[in-house]
Parts: structure tokens; sequence; C-alpha cells
């Protein structure tokens, strides 16, 4: 029985070392960082439109249609003849009008005559005070019906002018709802009365009404640049500019959305109203800008994930991650807790460590009482051009590449005032959110600067992000952008073939890439984690196929005999 099993056993284990000799690890994907143009657009769909509509319609002439020279598409300008009336009805109430006014002149004659005698013989005692009376009565009726004539006259001549109807703009025609021969009724009798003889546009500046997602209205603002692309021009682009943001939502199919008009340029007449197309418009953008792969980068809560995905030790990532915080102080790109930064308004500002400071080095804020905040309150109110040179110094924090030496001149600015720096930190600590520093967009002291003397608020353009791209030697573009500057974590590729956890400090983000303002350069490699993620994914799926099947058993496959740990048959040697 010996003798038979060995040869089995034999067998098994050299097809156990070929097995093992064939399983190879899966190499993990790298990237190169390098600057790239990062462009953030918030998309939708939409429909070309006329800006201004004119409805034409006769303002006091009714009557049948004689003549209409127009039809849709007609381009027509000032004074162009649009629709002829038949005016035999208007000149027939024209002549009478004319009539009765000549008839109300002569009566207005002989009462004027007639007073002026009653006049004469009434201050001579000839007639009495009622006769004289009567006279005036007359007179009056007179003068009331000449007015009257006078303005049934200028009526009618107002009618037999708009039974003549001509352009008053420049416009293209879009509807032409009547036709020769039909009778129409003045626009003046009612409020919204009247017949519509055509629907005019000005179609050489039209706009796109497009409908934005609720999670990216908050990206789109006014005078933002935009490219509309219709289905009648796939190859053609557009330019316009975000006109308006309508506060109304739209709710279809359960999805909320909010109208935004973009203006466009037509003047070749190439958009007609009713196209369909997509609207992008630009929020925000990176031009040159060390950028990352998204599939390179990791929350920090994940750091175990991904440490155990490229076979590292998801403790000593995990405790280097917390080293990188100083101790969870906050976020920072910075290792081993040698500094620390304190979010200002907008932006990150590097404070070095000093001593007396919390764990691990951090920066520890000096406890301040109001008197101490209104002291430097006072201070940069006193100073307003210091104050702003600090403004200007912490914006020049975030986008220097040397920033010591702009910590330097902090300083300085802050001596001038007789402040110390530290006091007025924790001042923007304890006005802003009184947990850290200073949130966004909130007023720091109760002056209403933040940081010692920067301005409350946010701001578009370089500091729209937070941060500026020239940190990564980028260049900004003015935009809404609400990205503001926050951690992530990247796997670094060392010379050694290892790899090496690193916290990176990030700011604008599309759907492909992300900017870099601090923690990388140029020419490095980083893990594509998503990439590692899904081969493992791959792998371990394909391992639990092994396992059902017995695939992976090296003593055959499907067939009787009970289930071993590994997934496949264990089948009993016969003697």
């Amino acid at each position: 029985m010996i003798r038979k099993f060995l040869p089995v056993v034999i067998i098994a284990a050299a097809l156990a070392g070929c097995s093992k000799s064939d399983t190879k690890v899966a190499a993990i994907p790298t990237a190169v960082i390098a600057r790239r143009d990062i462009i953030v657009e918030a998309t939708a769909t939409g429909v070309i439109e006329p800006i201004n509509v004119v409805e034409v319609k006769s303002r006091s002439a009714s009557g049948q249609i004689t003549k209409m020279p127009v039809e849709i598409g007609t381009l027509v300008r000032p004074g162009d003849l649009i629709v002829q009336l038949d005016t035999r009805d208007v000149q027939n109430q024209y002549e009478q009008a004319k009539a009765d006014l000549a008839a109300a002149k002569a009566n207005m004659d002989v009462q004027t005559a007639q007073m002026k005698r009653q006049q004469d013989l009434f201050s001579k005692r000839i007639i009495t005070q009622t006769e004289f009376e009567t006279a005036q009565i007359s007179f009056a009726n007179a003068t009331s019906q000449m007015v009257r004539s006078q303005t049934n006259l200028d009526l009618a001549a107002q009618k037999l002018e708009d039974a003549t109807v001509k352009a008053a703009v420049l416009g293209t025609v879009i509807t032409k709802p009547v036709s020769v021969g039909q009778v129409i009724q003045a626009g003046a009798s009612s409020i919204g009365g009247g017949s519509i003889i055509v629907t005019m546009a000005d179609l050489t500046k039209v706009r796109a009404r497009a409908l934005v997602a609720e999670t990216d209205i908050g990206l789109v603002a006014l005078g933002q640049s935009a490219t509309v692309r219709v289905d009648a021009f796939p190859d053609r682009t557009f330019r316009g500019a975000v006109e308006k943001v309508e506060p109304q939502a739209v709710v279809q199919q359960n999805v909320t959305m909010f109208p935004v008009l973009v203006s466009l340029e037509n003047l070749d007449g190439a958009l007609k109203p009713g196209m369909n197309g997509e609207v992008s418009i630009l929020t925000d953008q990176r031009l040159n800008a060390i950028a990352v792969p998204n599939d390179a980068i990791r929350s920090t809560r994940e750091a175990r994930t991904a440490a155990t995905l490229l076979g590292l030790n998801p403790d000593s990532v995990q405790a280097q991650v917390r080293a990188s915080f100083g101790g969870g102080m906050g976020p920072g790109a910075a290792s081993g807790g040698q500094k620390m930064q304190v979010q200002v308004a907008r932006g990150i500002l590097d404070l070095p460590a000093m001593q007396g400071g919390g764990q691990g080095g951090g920066f520890q804020m000096p406890d301040v009482t109001d008197a101490d905040c209104k002291k430097v309150d006072d201070a940069l109110k006193k100073k307003p051009a210091v104050a702003k040179k600090i403004d200007d110094l912490r914006a020049k924090m975030r986008d220097a590449a040397d920033r010591q030496a702009v910590r330097g001149e902090m300083q300085a600015a802050y001596t001038e005032l007789g402040v110390d720096m530290r006091v007025a930190f924790a001042c923007s600590r304890k006005n802003g959110s009184g947990q850290g520093a200073a949130p966004s967009g909130a007023a720091a002291t109760s002056g209403g600067r933040a940081a010692g003397g920067a301005q409350s608020g946010a701001k578009t353009g370089s500091a729209a992000a937070g941060g500026s791209a020239q940190a990564a030697g980028g260049t900004v573009t003015a935009g809404a952008s609400r990205t503001r500057p926050r951690p992530g974590l990247v796997f670094v590729k060392k010379a050694d073939g290892g790899w090496e956890a690193r916290i990176v400090r990030l700011g604008v983000a599309n759907y492909d890439y992300t900017e870099v303002l601090d923690g990388l350069k140029e020419g490095e490699q980083v893990a594509m984690l998503s990439v590692a993620a899904l081969q493992a994914q791959r792998q371990a799926q394909t391992d639990r196929m092994k396992a059902m099947t017995g695939a992976g058993s090296p003593l055959g496959g499907a067939g009787g005999g009970t289930k071993a740990p590994g997934g496949g048959a264990a089948t009993r040697p016969r003697g």
C-alpha cells in the first residue's frame, strides 16, 4: 500500500511545486507626476431660445389684411412693412371726424361772438343774470364739442396710420399666425387682447437655457465663460457667458435642477430657437499645474486598506499618517509633526513649530481674552496700510515657494503693529469657530478681519480654491470654485522598488486629475490604487472560483469525496 501511495504523493508534490512557480504577484501600475491643465466644468443639456421676443399687433386698427410681404424667417428692419389692412373703414371714420371738427369750429366761432355780446349787454344791465348764465353754458358746450371733435379726429388719424403695420425693431419673423384675407382685431381694445400678426426676435443674440444639477449649481456664477455644442453643428463650438442663474428649481424625474441662461453671439444666424445641445460652464481651471491622477489618491482613513493592497504593513502606514498630522492637530503636508497648518479664511497658512508647543512640536495657541483681541483689532484699524500688507502676505503665503521668507515678513508686519502674531491667530481661532482656526468666509475678529487683517468672505480668482496653482507652478483664472485645500494619501514608488506613503495637499479637481499644492514633485511615480484594488478583487474572485471547482487541488477536480478546507476534493488513497 505504501508503494502504491508513494507515486501519488510525488506527483502531487510536483504539481503543487509547478502551481506555486506559475503564480505571480500582479504588478502595481504607476503614473508619473507631471504638469497638466485641470479644467473644471459644469455640464448640462440646453435649448437655444431667443433673448427678446416681440409680438407684433395692430394698436388701434381692426380690419382685413390686404397685404403681408413677410414670411417666417424674414429679416425685417425698423420701418419695414409687415401688414397692410383695408383702410376704407378707417378712412371713412377719419373723414367723418374731420367734418365734425369743422362743424365744431364754426359753432365755436358763433358762440364766441355771442358770448362777447352777452357780456356787453349784461355789463349795461340790459339782460338779466339768468340770460347771461345761459350764454355762458352755451359757450362751454361749444368749447367741449370742439375738443371732442379734435380728439376724435386724432384717434381716426391714428387708426388710419395703424392700418399700416411696420416693424419697430430689427428682428427675424419666427411665427406668423395670420395670412392675407384674415380679419384681425386691434390690440388696444383690451389688455392682452388683439390678434398677433407675427412674432419677431433678434437672433443675432440668443441664449441657451440649461438645467444644471443641484450638485453643480454652487459652482456656477454670473459672467463665467461657457461653451455650447448643438446637435446641428457637432464640430463647432459656440462661446458665451453665464447671464443669469434662476432661483427657482425645476424637478424632473425626481432630480432637482436649476435653469442657467448662457448668452451667445449668433451673428451668422447658425443657432436657431429650439436647437438642443450640451452646455459646458467653466467654473475653475489650473493651467500647467502639477497634477496627480484621482485613481492614485486615497483618503487618510483608507490608509490601512491601501497599505494592504501594496503589501505594506498597515500599522506602520497608519502610524506614519498620524505623525504627518502632528498628533492630530490638523491637516498638513509635513511629516514627523514638525509643523502644522492653521486654516485662515481661505487657504492654509503654515506656522513653524515653536517652543512650548503641543505634542509632536505643533504650534500651541496662547490663551487670549476679548480685551486681547480688541487690541489686535484696534491696531489693525489704526494702521490700515500695514493691515493690507498682512492681507497680501497671507495670500502670498499660499503661493510662495519660500514660505519661510514670507513668514518672516509677516512677523515683521505684526511687530510694526505692536501685536504678537500668535495672539492674532489665537484671536482668529477664538472669534472664528471657538475650535481651531477661523472658518472659511467668517470674520476672525470683531472688526471683520480674519487672522490679523485678512478680510473675511469668499473671493474669486486665484483665491477661489483656497490657494493658488502657482504654488505648483500653475496659472489661475477667474472662477467661483468652492474647492478648498484638503489632505490626501498617495503612495510614491521608491528607488528600490518599494512604496512610500505620503500625505499631500490637494486643490482643484476634475473627473480625472487633482491639483497638487504640496507633497509631490514632477517625475515621481505614484501607485494607481484603483487599478490595484480591481486586480485584487479579480484575483480574489478567481481564487474563489478555483476553490469552488476544485481546480486548485493537486489530486483532481470535481468528483466524489469530501471537500478539503482549500476547496478541493480530498480523495482517500486506496491500498
